[in-house]
């Protein structure tokens, strides 16, 4: 069996903003994006995971009661049509 929290840690902010951008962020990006609450944080990471391919979302309620934007690389056989 496949523990689902193993593949959420397996990437970070970095890892999605490039594979949404197709580049590396910037500093001054990287600083902005630090800079962000966690709701502002949330809804930059929901529109990273729009642009990427492959990747999924999802709003979590973490152990301190805050929401956070859980997001992973899709596995094919999460796929519909797998």
């Amino acid at each position: 069996m496949t523990d689902i929290m193993s593949h959420e840690c397996e990437m970070g902010f970095l890892d999605l903003f490039i594979l949404a951008k197709k580049r590396a962020w910037t500093p001054d990006e990287e600083a902005t994006f630090a800079s962000l609450d966690q709701e502002a944080r949330n809804e930059a990471v929901r529109q990273l995971t729009l642009e990427a391919e492959g990747i999924r979302a999802e709003d979590r309620v973490g152990a301190d009661g805050v929401i956070y934007t859980a997001f992973w690389a899709e596995d094919d056989s999460e796929a519909p049509d797998a």
